[in-house]
């Protein structure tokens, strides 16, 4: 079956594109919003930076485990990283270029590449290497000695982290129609959690065996593309709740007890959330940031002040959420209002993925390769 792949546009592709038909006509284009200037009200230190060695692409998330980090370039290096002082504790180079990960376990670091290959390295050793039949946009997940995929083609398999055996690989829905963006695959419990189109999915990750799956919206349109509404990567666990972004239609939450959606609040965002119980941190396609209460979806605030910044998804930080933008910098925004307290700027190229947080430290790498640690005082 013929397979659509719908790309999501970079910042800079974006604005190149709708720049150039703007010099074609006499359209005025919506301007980024210019920084204000600032006046800081959260002490924030830049602890350290590690340049990672080349240039990193969307779908290269970094992952954390206990005080380690691991990051991977697009020509195929890979650093595990000390976040207490930032020193790479190994590297190893992959002989493919990537285009997915990182998964990381504390201990191994897997990666998908460019010609479906899922690759598997410990102490600066490649282990090994399994060819998977479709290719895949979302970070491997490795979790009780196992490595977890999720496929464009709506399936999911399980690997052996040691030998790369195929454990099972199955299929659970079909679409002709393939987000090439990260999508939601994670451990939860005893569970695997996984996005198939809208629909979020329990699986049973011994033998991929479907535990019970409801959709967080009811997808409409006339074709394919405005019907596409699948997880995105940055779920929120939450209590008995499970709540999500749908691409480009809806953030929401599932009631676990119910297995039903209990709410959706429409919203064009791309990336995930950040929240807890009490309160849900999302942003649309347009750079609105959104607070809203977790149980209800009723909202708390919005901020407007970083529209069309090309915003990363947001990180919980204590009593602020951090956001990158498109030109590097990271803004701590307060919980309580949404009102920007400092931000700390970097090499001037993107923030890729959401920041993460890792034993009180908050890293943030960019395109250019570099990653940034900052601890608030």
């Amino acid at each position: 079956m013929n397979r659509m792949v719908l790309r999501v546009l970079g910042y800079g592709v974006g604005l190149f594109l709708v720049g150039h038909l703007a010099a074609c006509s006499s359209v005025d284009v919506p301007q980024p919003t210019p920084l204000k200037p600032l006046e800081p009200l959260l002490s924030v230190s830049e602890v350290w930076q590690a340049p990672l060695g080349g240039e990193v692409g969307d779908g290269l998330r970094m992952a954390a485990h206990d005080n380690l980090l691991a990051a991977a370039t697009l020509d195929g290096l890979l650093r595990v990283i000390d976040t207490e002082t930032g020193e790479t504790r190994w590297s190893a180079q992959s002989e493919t270029a990537l285009i997915a990960g990182v998964g990381f376990d504390g201990k191994r670091v897997a990666a998908i590449d460019t010609e479906n290959g899922l690759q598997v390295f410990e102490a600066g050793k490649h282990l090994w290497t399994a060819r998977l039949p479709a290719r895949s946009y979302t970070q491997p997940l490795l979790a009780g000695g196992r490595v977890f995929v999720l496929l464009s083609d709506r399936r999911v398999g399980a690997f052996d982290a040691d030998t790369g055996a195929q454990l099972w690989l199955r299929r659970y829905a079909d679409s002709t129609l393939v987000l090439a963006h990260p999508g939601l695959l994670a451990a939860v419990a005893n569970t695997l959690a996984v996005g198939l189109g809208e629909r979020f999915s329990a699986i049973n990750p011994d033998n991929g065996a479907l535990l019970w799956s409801t959709p967080l919206v009811r997808p409409r349109g006339i074709d394919e593309l405005e019907r596409l509404a699948d997880w995105v990567s940055g779920a929120v666990f939450a209590g008995t709740r499970v709540c999500g972004q749908a691409f480009q239609n809806a953030v929401g939450c599932i009631d676990l007890a119910t297995r039903r959606a209990e709410w959706t609040v429409p919203s064009s965002g791309v990336n995930g959330l950040a929240g807890d119980v009490a309160a849900l941190y999302s942003i649309d396609a347009t750079g609105k940031i959104s607070a809203m209460k977790t149980d209800s979806g009723a909202s708390i605030w919005t901020q407007r002040d970083l529209l069309l910044r090309g915003l990363t998804a947001p990180l919980l930080l204590g009593q602020t959420i951090a956001i990158g933008d498109f030109a590097g910098y990271v803004h701590w925004l307060s919980r309580t209002d949404g009102q920007i307290m400092t931000r700390m700027s970097t090499d001037g190229s993107p923030i890729v993925g959401a920041p993460l947080l890792v034993n009180g430290t908050a890293v943030a790498v960019t395109k250019q390769g570099t990653v940034y640690a900052w601890r608030p005082q």
